[in-house]
């Protein structure tokens, strides 16, 4: 009896005191450690992988977004060149005509002193500029009792790397037909003199006639995949800002056709126009238009 009471008794816990000075050496052992601890190798690495991981969808999903629009994009040009190649040439003349009596007759053309225009090509069904052309040439800007010509640039491709310039030409005969029989200006007048380019000159433009494929009512504008216009307005509307210039006036020419009630596929990198003119009359679409084409 009595060697169990002591085997029990040896087998029960014992709580000796620690006196005050050890459990501060252990605290602060404890501290130190918890300090000097590094932490988890996991928590950088997992946080930079889900950002990597993020960056990488965003940008596929960028990536297909431009996809499925290059893919419509290439579908409208298909459709609307069908319906331009469809178009009666009695009726294209007509049209021609008409739309070129709207922007003769117009004040906001009447005004405009300095204009940046494009020749047209029969080959790729563009409205026709022709008269347009010869009206700038021709015709002098009266101000007051000074008689001032209007001043023409047109375009010269210059690579296939979205490459235009806008020269200036004072007559139709500086136009040369380059390798696509297209004509355009020579960059060197019959003088010998280069031609002004419209980024070098000293005052700012007031309007552009361009070209396109198909449009919309809201300004936006599907070219022939080059990028040669974007690109370039792009820059002229940097350099006007920069010169603290207004901004010219950008009016697409359109044949009935051409304007669809669907809108048109754009990118961010697309440059939406400020009017239409169209057989039926001028579509102002941007608060610049509604300013500068009131009656």
């Amino acid at each position: 009896m009595a060697g169990r009471l002591v085997v029990a008794l040896m087998a029960q816990s014992c709580t000796l005191a620690t006196p005050p000075s050890a459990v501060a050496a252990i605290s602060l052992k404890l501290s130190r450690a918890a300090i000097l601890r590094p932490p988890p190798s996991y928590a950088p690495t997992s946080l930079s992988t889900r950002t990597i991981t993020m960056n990488i969808n965003s940008q596929e999903q960028q990536h297909d977004n431009l996809d499925g629009i290059f893919k419509q994009k290439r579908i409208l040009r298909s459709k609307v060149r069908k319906a331009l190649k469809a178009m009666d040439p009695t009726l294209r003349s007509h049209e021609d005509n008409a739309i070129q009596s709207i922007v003769l007759e117009a004040p906001w053309f009447r005004s405009s002193q300095r204009l940046c225009a494009y020749i047209c090509c029969s080959a790729l069904r563009e409205v026709d500029t022709s008269n347009v052309l010869s009206a700038i040439l021709q015709s002098p800007l009266k101000e007051g009792d000074v008689q001032v010509r209007k001043k023409l640039y047109v375009p010269r491709v210059e690579d296939k790397n979205c490459h235009m310039r806008m020269l200036n030409i004072s007559c139709i005969d500086d136009l040369v037909a380059n390798s696509m029989n297209i004509l355009e200006p020579a960059p060197i007048d019959a003088d010998g003199n280069e031609r002004e380019d419209v980024l070098q000159a000293s005052d700012p433009v007031d309007l552009f006639l361009l070209p396109g494929l198909a449009f919309d009512r809201s300004g936006r504008r599907l070219g022939r995949g080059g990028g040669y216009y974007d690109t370039f307005l792009k820059n002229y509307q940097e350099l006007a800002k920069t010169r603290n210039w207004k901004q010219p006036l950008l009016v697409a020419l359109s044949y009935s056709v051409q304007i669809l009630d669907e809108g048109v596929p754009v990118t961010p990198h697309d440059i939406l126009v400020d009017a239409l003119v169209s057989p039926a009359g001028v579509i102002p679409i941007s608060p610049a238009a509604f300013d500068r084409m009131r009656p």
